[in-house]
């Protein structure tokens, strides 16, 4: 396990689509090296065309409006073709999650029962992990409230994220961590690594678990302003312009 005491810093590679102008702790950087892969994040966002742009961007609308997926039929005008066409290749590139046809999950958000969210101005919507949470402020540039549950004794932990969602205005309790486990990816990462990003009421609590649930395994200790860094590195060009994201890549 790695924490910021114990970090030498290196010279791990940029990652693709990655916002990289938010991280400014070495660590960060070396967890998102782990975390993502160039190879994976090339695979995500290589020759994405704008149409496809435009229904990924509907899609987050739709849970940022009604906190939960919107249907195939309502994202058909859109394309002016074969929505199962779009949806099966934002399938393949692990931007969502299909279940018979529908949307489930469309990265931060899951309409899957989920003890990570956000609320944006009293409206809640269920979060894939907890670094997804941490990161639908700087994806949307406002202030929110990622919510989660530690894993170990099922305590309310939440976190005020202020400002454009670059920053903690405050946490509670104060002595949550995050944890995130290095996994392999079999094509969709929600049902394999975002399972171990979790947020936990403390240091003792995190390593509970751990020697329960994944003794020797790989990952990161992170405080949750790293956590913060890594989540808007990671979902900031999520909704961004395309020239935008083409400034990030």
């Amino acid at each position: 396990m790695k924490d910021a005491n114990d970090l030498t810093p290196g010279n791990e590679p940029e990652i693709t689509g990655v916002d990289h102008s938010v991280v400014s702790d070495p660590l960060v950087r070396e967890a998102l090296s782990k975390l993502l892969t160039d190879w994976r994040m090339r695979k995500r966002w290589g020759d994405f065309p704008p149409v496809h742009r435009a229904v990924h961007h509907a899609i987050l609308d739709a849970y940022l409006q009604t906190g939960d997926a919107p249907r195939r039929a309502d994202l058909a005008g859109i394309t002016g073709g074969d929505i199962g066409a779009v949806l099966e290749d934002m399938r393949e590139r692990d931007l969502i999650v299909l279940e018979g046809g529908e949307i489930v999950i469309a990265y931060p958000f899951t309409s899957r029962c989920s003890v990570h969210g956000v609320d944006i101005a009293g409206r809640k919507t269920k979060c894939v992990c907890a670094i997804d949470a941490l990161g639908v402020g700087a994806m949307i540039d406002s202030a929110v409230l990622a919510y989660s549950r530690c894993p170990e004794c099922d305590a309310e932990i939440d976190v005020r994220v202020g400002g454009s969602g670059l920053s903690i205005e405050a946490v509670y309790p104060e002595g949550a961590v995050v944890w995130a486990g290095v996994s392999a990816v079999d094509g969709c990462a929600a049902d394999t690594q975002c399972r171990s990003m979790l947020l936990f009421c403390s240091d003792a609590h995190l390593q509970a678990w751990r020697e329960k649930n994944a003794p020797g395994g790989d990952g990161f200790r992170l405080t949750p302003g790293q956590a913060l860094q890594a989540g808007a590195a990671i979902f900031r060009p999520f909704m961004a312009r395309p020239e935008k994201q083409e400034s990030s890549t």
